[in-house]
């Protein structure tokens, strides 16, 4: 739990470290200019992350691709910590006046969007047999007899030789593919939304359902799994988001106990204001930068207006040069 000492919110930490694998470098607000703005909230869409370094060189520059993993912590020199994880989509150097920056943008997590059901994915195909009629490289000549009782009561046979050109064989077959992932009658949400998390190869922060539906006539997955997966977790009465970059599915009321309080001592810098819409009431809320201040924190707020404890719905994380801040609604 954060101490209640405002000593504690001095002296900035801002660390961005870029992983391509084939490159690994950090990069420092004590030896570069750094800005940058991280949203959160609780859609399943990720979130983009807009990173900006001054005066790199260029062969730095060139060594930061897209699709590298993208890491900005965040914070104090006594508590610091992970603000968002992702991959970068894009990387833009420009110059302005004297200053050579760069802006690096990052998608919260990994993009799943993209991936459909294909015939690695699929049900396999479906096996029947049927008969096929070859024609025989050499014909078979057969001798058939057949008996006959005379009315003397002798007996009489008969030969005739017929000559087999074809022969006809039970094949198996398989019917063409369909593009689709098929559950039986009976399946419960909870199996489904593993077998696709398998698929897409998610690497899950967090799964508990409201309620795990049972699909009584089955349930088919076909093109964006994604969407399907999305699909499912909402018939559970459960959301689907990103939280410092990584997946979570769960009921929207569920959070992380972050044991902290938000108070004047602790860095709120002006007192929440009252918001209500048509679903939600809750605070606005500003601070100093706070990293524990993210996606479904449970946090405790001390002020004129708000008192009590409180999850975090949406926000941002902010540094402009000047302004080091979290904003955030919370209900």
């Amino acid at each position: 739990m954060a101490t209640n000492n405002n000593k504690l919110l001095f002296g900035r930490i801002v660390k961005v470290t870029i992983d391509s694998g084939s490159y690994k470098g950090t990069f420092d607000y004590k030896d570069l200019e750094v800005r940058f703005e991280v949203p959160f909230d609780d859609d399943a869409k990720p979130n983009e992350t807009k990173v900006e370094i001054f005066n790199l060189s260029s062969s730095t520059i060139n060594k930061i691709k897209k699709g590298a993993t993208m890491t900005v912590q965040a914070g104090y020199k006594s508590d610091f910590g992970v603000l968002a994880i992702g991959k970068v989509t894009k990387v833009l150097t420009k110059r302005t006046g004297v200053d050579k920056i760069t802006s690096i943008f990052m998608k919260e997590g990994d993009d799943y969007s993209h991936i459909k059901v294909d015939q690695n994915t699929a049900d396999a195909p479906v096996k029947y047999y049927a008969n096929k009629r070859y024609k025989l490289k050499k014909p078979i000549k057969v001798e058939t007899k057949k008996v006959y009782k005379l009315k003397s009561g002798k007996t009489s046979v008969r030969k005739s030789t017929r000559t087999i050109k074809y022969k006809t064989v039970r094949e198996a077959k398989y019917r063409k593919q369909s593009m689709k992932i098929t559950f039986k009658k009976g399946t419960t949400a909870r199996t489904i939304i593993k077998r696709l998390i398998r698929i897409l190869d998610i690497k899950l922060a967090k799964l508990s359902l409201p309620r795990n539906k049972v699909y009584k006539k089955g349930y088919t997955v076909t093109g964006s799994i994604e969407k399907k997966l999305e699909e499912v977790v909402h018939d559970c009465g459960a959301s689907l988001y990103y939280r410092r970059g990584r997946l979570v599915i769960r009921s929207i009321t569920e959070g992380d106990d972050e044991r902290f309080e938000l108070k004047e001592s602790t860095g709120l810098l002006d007192s929440p204001e009252a918001f209500e819409d048509e679903k939600l009431k809750g605070y606005s809320v500003k601070c100093l930068l706070q990293h524990r201040i993210t996606t479904a924190s449970i946090i405790i707020i001390k002020s004129k207006t708000a008192n009590g404890k409180y999850r975090v719905k949406k926000g941002k994380h902010v540094f402009d040069g000047n302004d080091f801040y979290t904003e955030a609604d919370v209900i």
